[in-house]
Protein backbone atom coordinates (compact mmCIF):
# COMPACT_ATOMS: atom_id res chain seq x y z
CA UNK A 1 0.00 0.00 0.00
CA UNK A 2 1.45 3.36 -0.66
CA UNK A 3 0.77 5.99 1.60
CA UNK A 4 0.81 8.89 -0.66
CA UNK A 5 -2.58 10.65 0.66
CA UNK A 6 -3.74 12.44 3.73
CA UNK A 7 -6.06 9.49 4.08
CA UNK A 8 -3.68 6.72 3.87
CA UNK A 9 -1.14 8.35 6.55
CA UNK A 10 -3.52 8.80 8.85
CA UNK A 11 -5.04 5.38 9.09
CA UNK A 12 -1.14 4.80 9.11
CA UNK A 13 -1.10 6.91 12.25
CA UNK A 14 -4.24 5.72 13.89
CA UNK A 15 -3.12 1.84 13.57
CA UNK A 16 0.24 2.02 14.97
CA UNK A 17 -0.04 0.77 18.97
CA UNK A 18 0.73 3.96 20.99
CA UNK A 19 3.36 1.40 23.77
CA UNK A 20 4.67 -0.85 20.59
CA UNK A 21 6.12 2.65 19.24
CA UNK A 22 7.40 4.16 22.29
CA UNK A 23 9.04 1.00 23.33
CA UNK A 24 10.61 0.56 19.95
CA UNK A 25 11.60 4.38 19.98
CA UNK A 26 13.15 3.45 23.34
CA UNK A 27 11.14 5.29 25.58
CA UNK A 28 10.68 3.63 29.41
CA UNK A 29 7.47 4.50 30.72
CA UNK A 30 7.14 5.77 34.27
CA UNK A 31 3.03 6.97 34.52
CA UNK A 32 0.25 6.65 32.72
CA UNK A 33 -3.15 6.85 32.92
CA UNK A 34 -6.18 6.47 30.66
CA UNK A 35 -5.54 9.78 28.73
CA UNK A 36 -1.74 10.38 29.09
CA UNK A 37 1.62 8.54 29.12
CA UNK A 38 4.68 9.96 30.96
CA UNK A 39 8.01 9.68 31.02
CA UNK A 40 11.83 10.52 29.94
CA UNK A 41 12.66 12.15 26.84
CA UNK A 42 14.33 9.82 24.80
CA UNK A 43 15.04 12.82 22.37
CA UNK A 44 16.96 14.85 24.49
CA UNK A 45 17.87 12.46 26.85
CA UNK A 46 16.46 14.27 29.99
CA UNK A 47 16.12 13.11 33.76
CA UNK A 48 13.19 14.42 34.25
CA UNK A 49 10.45 11.83 34.24
CA UNK A 50 7.68 13.67 33.52
CA UNK A 51 9.22 15.89 30.84
CA UNK A 52 7.97 13.66 28.08
CA UNK A 53 3.75 13.27 27.94
CA UNK A 54 1.59 11.40 25.49
CA UNK A 55 -1.80 12.39 24.47
CA UNK A 56 -3.26 8.54 23.66
CA UNK A 57 -6.69 10.25 22.67
CA UNK A 58 -4.54 12.49 20.38
CA UNK A 59 -2.29 10.21 19.75
CA UNK A 60 0.38 13.43 19.87
CA UNK A 61 3.12 14.27 21.88
CA UNK A 62 5.54 17.33 24.03
CA UNK A 63 8.05 18.12 25.58
CA UNK A 64 7.75 20.29 28.44
CA UNK A 65 11.49 20.44 29.38
CA UNK A 66 13.68 21.63 25.84
CA UNK A 67 10.50 21.71 23.68
CA UNK A 68 11.11 19.33 21.36
CA UNK A 69 8.23 19.38 19.65
CA UNK A 70 8.69 22.73 18.32
CA UNK A 71 11.43 21.87 15.87
CA UNK A 72 10.14 18.31 14.87
CA UNK A 73 6.39 18.39 15.25
CA UNK A 74 3.58 17.23 18.04
CA UNK A 75 2.42 14.35 15.31
CA UNK A 76 3.76 10.42 15.40
CA UNK A 77 5.55 11.19 12.50
CA UNK A 78 7.16 13.59 14.08
CA UNK A 79 8.10 11.77 17.12
CA UNK A 80 9.52 9.42 14.65
CA UNK A 81 11.72 12.08 13.17
CA UNK A 82 13.34 13.10 16.55
CA UNK A 83 14.29 9.84 17.59
CA UNK A 84 15.12 8.29 14.32
CA UNK A 85 17.25 11.41 12.72
CA UNK A 86 15.17 10.69 9.59
CA UNK A 87 13.22 13.14 7.29
CA UNK A 88 9.37 12.61 6.45
CA UNK A 89 9.81 9.24 4.18
CA UNK A 90 12.01 8.08 6.74
CA UNK A 91 9.19 8.54 9.45
CA UNK A 92 6.63 6.55 6.96
CA UNK A 93 8.87 3.88 6.14
CA UNK A 94 9.79 3.13 9.88
CA UNK A 95 5.90 3.05 10.78
CA UNK A 96 5.06 1.02 7.92
CA UNK A 97 7.44 -1.72 8.95
CA UNK A 98 6.05 -1.12 12.41
CA UNK A 99 2.50 -1.35 11.80
CA UNK A 100 2.84 -4.62 9.26
CA UNK A 101 -0.25 -5.46 7.45
CA UNK A 102 -2.46 -4.06 10.73
CA UNK A 103 -3.76 -0.84 9.54
CA UNK A 104 -6.87 -0.21 11.01
CA UNK A 105 -9.12 3.17 11.68
CA UNK A 106 -9.18 2.73 15.19
CA UNK A 107 -5.72 1.03 16.20
CA UNK A 108 -5.19 -2.43 17.68
CA UNK A 109 -3.16 -4.47 20.33
CA UNK A 110 -0.31 -6.23 19.60
CA UNK A 111 0.72 -9.77 21.18
CA UNK A 112 3.28 -7.98 23.19
CA UNK A 113 0.89 -5.62 24.73
CA UNK A 114 -1.21 -7.93 26.00
CA UNK A 115 1.22 -10.03 27.40
CA UNK A 116 2.67 -7.09 29.25
CA UNK A 117 -0.69 -5.89 30.66
CA UNK A 118 -2.21 -9.15 31.25
CA UNK A 119 1.07 -9.95 33.50
CA UNK A 120 0.54 -6.90 35.18
CA UNK A 121 -2.93 -7.48 35.76
CA UNK A 122 -2.48 -10.95 37.24
CA UNK A 123 0.13 -10.20 39.82
CA UNK A 124 -1.60 -6.97 41.02
CA UNK A 125 -4.89 -8.49 41.34
CA UNK A 126 -3.43 -11.38 43.08
CA UNK A 127 -2.39 -9.27 46.21
CA UNK A 128 -5.56 -6.65 46.19
CA UNK A 129 -8.19 -7.43 48.33
CA UNK A 130 -10.03 -4.61 46.98
CA UNK A 131 -9.94 -3.22 43.25
CA UNK A 132 -7.56 -0.05 43.98
CA UNK A 133 -4.91 -1.78 41.67
CA UNK A 134 -7.46 -2.72 38.77
CA UNK A 135 -8.26 0.72 38.10
CA UNK A 136 -10.58 2.37 35.26
CA UNK A 137 -7.31 2.87 33.56
CA UNK A 138 -7.42 -1.30 33.52
CA UNK A 139 -10.84 -1.46 32.86
CA UNK A 140 -10.49 0.91 29.40
CA UNK A 141 -7.05 -1.36 28.93
CA UNK A 142 -8.82 -4.55 28.74
CA UNK A 143 -12.19 -3.95 27.00
CA UNK A 144 -10.64 -4.89 23.57
CA UNK A 145 -9.39 -8.27 25.47
CA UNK A 146 -13.29 -9.16 26.24
CA UNK A 147 -13.97 -13.14 24.51
CA UNK A 148 -16.78 -14.09 22.70
CA UNK A 149 -17.84 -16.00 25.99
CA UNK A 150 -21.35 -13.91 26.26
CA UNK A 151 -21.19 -13.03 22.42
CA UNK A 152 -22.62 -16.82 22.32
CA UNK A 153 -25.37 -15.61 24.46
CA UNK A 154 -26.50 -13.79 22.72
CA UNK A 155 -25.96 -10.35 23.87
CA UNK A 156 -24.76 -7.60 21.82
CA UNK A 157 -21.30 -5.60 22.02
CA UNK A 158 -23.59 -2.75 22.37
CA UNK A 159 -24.91 -4.27 25.22
CA UNK A 160 -21.55 -5.67 26.59
CA UNK A 161 -20.24 -2.48 26.29
CA UNK A 162 -22.75 -0.25 27.84
CA UNK A 163 -22.01 -2.44 31.05
CA UNK A 164 -18.24 -2.69 30.67
CA UNK A 165 -17.33 -6.44 29.84
CA UNK A 166 -13.59 -6.51 29.67
CA UNK A 167 -11.71 -9.64 29.45
CA UNK A 168 -8.01 -10.73 29.35
CA UNK A 169 -8.26 -12.02 33.61
CA UNK A 170 -6.52 -15.17 34.03
CA UNK A 171 -6.99 -17.13 37.22
CA UNK A 172 -4.36 -19.33 38.99
CA UNK A 173 -5.40 -22.22 37.73
CA UNK A 174 -5.07 -20.63 34.10
CA UNK A 175 -8.39 -20.36 33.11
CA UNK A 176 -9.40 -17.31 31.27
CA UNK A 177 -11.76 -14.79 32.39
CA UNK A 178 -14.03 -12.13 31.02
CA UNK A 179 -14.70 -8.90 33.76
CA UNK A 180 -17.51 -7.51 34.98
CA UNK A 181 -17.17 -4.21 36.79
CA UNK A 182 -19.44 -3.74 39.57
CA UNK A 183 -20.45 -0.09 40.74
CA UNK A 184 -22.46 1.15 43.60
CA UNK A 185 -25.35 3.70 43.21
CA UNK A 186 -22.98 6.67 42.87
CA UNK A 187 -20.99 4.60 39.93
CA UNK A 188 -18.13 4.17 41.91
CA UNK A 189 -16.19 0.99 41.06
CA UNK A 190 -16.47 -1.40 44.29
CA UNK A 191 -15.09 -4.89 43.19
CA UNK A 192 -15.44 -7.36 39.96
CA UNK A 193 -16.89 -10.30 38.90
CA UNK A 194 -14.73 -12.80 36.75
CA UNK A 195 -16.49 -15.43 34.63
CA UNK A 196 -15.19 -18.11 33.55
CA UNK A 197 -14.89 -17.92 29.86
CA UNK A 198 -15.43 -21.74 28.75
CA UNK A 199 -18.53 -23.35 27.01
CA UNK A 200 -18.91 -26.06 29.77
CA UNK A 201 -16.95 -25.35 32.87
CA UNK A 202 -16.25 -28.46 34.90
CA UNK A 203 -16.74 -26.82 38.30
CA UNK A 204 -20.04 -24.65 38.19
CA UNK A 205 -19.55 -23.42 41.60
CA UNK A 206 -16.53 -21.32 40.33
CA UNK A 207 -18.28 -19.90 36.76
CA UNK A 208 -18.15 -16.85 38.70
CA UNK A 209 -15.51 -15.64 41.22
CA UNK A 210 -15.54 -12.05 42.87
CA UNK A 211 -12.65 -10.05 44.38
CA UNK A 212 -11.71 -10.88 47.52
CA UNK A 213 -13.51 -8.73 50.45
CA UNK A 214 -16.14 -7.52 48.15
CA UNK A 215 -19.37 -7.61 50.80
CA UNK A 216 -22.53 -6.76 47.96
CA UNK A 217 -24.79 -5.49 51.38
CA UNK A 218 -24.73 -1.85 49.89
CA UNK A 219 -24.82 -2.55 46.34
CA UNK A 220 -27.29 -3.51 43.62
CA UNK A 221 -25.72 -4.31 39.92
CA UNK A 222 -27.16 -1.40 37.51
CA UNK A 223 -28.72 0.78 40.52
CA UNK A 224 -26.51 3.38 39.61
CA UNK A 225 -27.37 3.30 35.96
CA UNK A 226 -31.34 2.95 36.81
CA UNK A 227 -32.16 5.15 39.47
CA UNK A 228 -33.59 7.79 37.11
CA UNK A 229 -36.06 5.44 36.12
CA UNK A 230 -37.44 4.80 39.44
CA UNK A 231 -39.07 8.30 39.53
CA UNK A 232 -41.50 7.04 37.08
CA UNK A 233 -41.68 3.29 37.05
CA UNK A 234 -40.94 0.50 39.81
CA UNK A 235 -37.45 -1.25 40.29
CA UNK A 236 -37.28 -4.49 38.38
CA UNK A 237 -35.13 -6.73 40.31
CA UNK A 238 -33.25 -9.77 39.12
CA UNK A 239 -30.98 -12.24 40.40
CA UNK A 240 -27.66 -12.35 38.18
CA UNK A 241 -25.99 -9.77 35.43
CA UNK A 242 -26.88 -11.31 32.24
CA UNK A 243 -30.74 -10.59 33.36
CA UNK A 244 -30.23 -7.12 33.93
CA UNK A 245 -28.47 -7.04 30.17
CA UNK A 246 -31.06 -9.19 28.16
CA UNK A 247 -33.89 -6.88 29.73
CA UNK A 248 -31.43 -4.04 28.30
CA UNK A 249 -31.84 -5.48 25.10
CA UNK A 250 -34.96 -5.38 25.14
CA UNK A 251 -35.20 -1.61 25.80
CA UNK A 252 -36.15 -2.33 29.76
CA UNK A 253 -33.86 -0.01 31.70
CA UNK A 254 -35.66 0.26 35.50
CA UNK A 255 -33.64 -2.65 36.67
CA UNK A 256 -31.11 -3.73 39.22
CA UNK A 257 -29.46 -7.47 40.16
CA UNK A 258 -29.39 -9.08 43.62
CA UNK A 259 -26.36 -10.66 42.52
CA UNK A 260 -28.24 -14.13 43.72
CA UNK A 261 -31.81 -14.56 45.57
CA UNK A 262 -31.59 -13.47 49.18
CA UNK A 263 -32.01 -9.68 49.30
CA UNK A 264 -29.74 -8.22 52.25
CA UNK A 265 -30.49 -5.08 55.22
CA UNK A 266 -28.04 -2.71 52.92
CA UNK A 267 -29.84 -4.10 49.63
CA UNK A 268 -33.44 -3.25 51.44
CA UNK A 269 -31.83 0.26 52.31
CA UNK A 270 -31.16 1.16 48.83
CA UNK A 271 -34.37 0.03 47.23
CA UNK A 272 -35.99 2.40 49.98
CA UNK A 273 -34.01 5.13 49.11
CA UNK A 274 -34.39 4.81 45.50
CA UNK A 275 -37.28 2.58 44.76
CA UNK A 276 -40.13 5.40 45.54
CA UNK A 277 -42.38 3.45 42.87
CA UNK A 278 -41.99 0.30 44.62
CA UNK A 279 -40.18 -2.96 43.41
CA UNK A 280 -41.06 -6.24 40.81
CA UNK A 281 -39.20 -9.12 41.73
CA UNK A 282 -38.09 -11.57 38.89
CA UNK A 283 -36.22 -13.81 39.90
CA UNK A 284 -35.33 -16.76 38.22
CA UNK A 285 -37.72 -20.18 38.14
CA UNK A 286 -36.03 -22.50 40.07
CA UNK A 287 -37.03 -23.28 43.91
CA UNK A 288 -34.44 -20.80 45.52
CA UNK A 289 -35.46 -18.28 42.92
CA UNK A 290 -39.07 -18.60 44.55
CA UNK A 291 -37.91 -19.04 47.46
CA UNK A 292 -35.47 -15.60 47.65
CA UNK A 293 -38.64 -13.95 46.29
CA UNK A 294 -41.21 -14.73 49.20
CA UNK A 295 -38.38 -14.21 51.28
CA UNK A 296 -37.77 -10.42 49.53
CA UNK A 297 -41.44 -9.81 49.75
CA UNK A 298 -41.84 -10.46 53.52
CA UNK A 299 -38.88 -7.96 54.36
CA UNK A 300 -40.34 -5.53 51.90
CA UNK A 301 -43.67 -5.36 53.50
CA UNK A 302 -41.65 -4.72 56.87
CA UNK A 303 -40.09 -1.63 55.80
CA UNK A 304 -43.69 -0.54 53.29
CA UNK A 305 -42.07 -0.94 50.15
CA UNK A 306 -44.66 -1.70 47.47
CA UNK A 307 -43.72 -5.13 45.95
CA UNK A 308 -44.90 -7.34 43.17
CA UNK A 309 -43.92 -10.68 42.46
CA UNK A 310 -43.69 -12.02 38.79
CA UNK A 311 -42.96 -15.52 38.79
CA UNK A 312 -41.57 -17.22 35.65
CA UNK A 313 -43.57 -20.55 34.50
CA UNK A 314 -41.18 -23.46 33.94
CA UNK A 315 -43.55 -24.21 30.53
CA UNK A 316 -40.99 -20.55 29.46
CA UNK A 317 -37.59 -22.42 29.98
CA UNK A 318 -35.66 -25.26 29.19
CA UNK A 319 -34.54 -25.67 32.34
CA UNK A 320 -35.50 -25.11 36.27
CA UNK A 321 -32.67 -22.96 36.85
CA UNK A 322 -33.33 -20.62 33.60
CA UNK A 323 -34.43 -16.99 34.34
CA UNK A 324 -35.23 -13.35 32.72
CA UNK A 325 -31.27 -14.11 31.05
CA UNK A 326 -33.46 -16.79 28.59
CA UNK A 327 -36.47 -15.56 27.87
CA UNK A 328 -37.39 -13.91 24.51
CA UNK A 329 -38.55 -10.44 23.88
CA UNK A 330 -42.38 -11.58 23.68
CA UNK A 331 -42.08 -13.57 26.91
CA UNK A 332 -40.22 -10.39 28.83
CA UNK A 333 -42.71 -8.28 27.78
CA UNK A 334 -45.94 -10.47 29.22
CA UNK A 335 -44.42 -10.21 32.67
CA UNK A 336 -43.19 -7.07 32.79
CA UNK A 337 -45.48 -5.01 30.19
CA UNK A 338 -47.21 -3.48 32.68
CA UNK A 339 -44.38 -2.13 35.09
CA UNK A 340 -42.40 -0.54 32.20
CA UNK A 341 -45.51 1.71 30.28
Amino acid sequence: MAYSNNLDLKALKESVDIHTLLFSLGFKITNENSKEIRCRCAIHGGDNRSAFRFNKETRTWICFTHKCHNEYGYDIIGLIKAVQKVDFLGAVDFLKKLVGDNVVSAGYITAQKFSRDKESFIKGYSKARKPSFVTEDHLITYRPLRSQCFIRDGFTKETLNYFEVAGGYTDTHGVLRDIIPIRDVNGELQAYSLKDTRRNPPDSSYKYIITEGFAKDNVLYNLNNSKIFCRLFPLILVEGFKSIWRLYDYGIYNTACVMGSYLTEGQLALIKTYAINGIVIFFDADKAGKEGADLAKAACLKKNIKCTIETISLADVEKEEDGPAELSREQVYRYLNEYIR
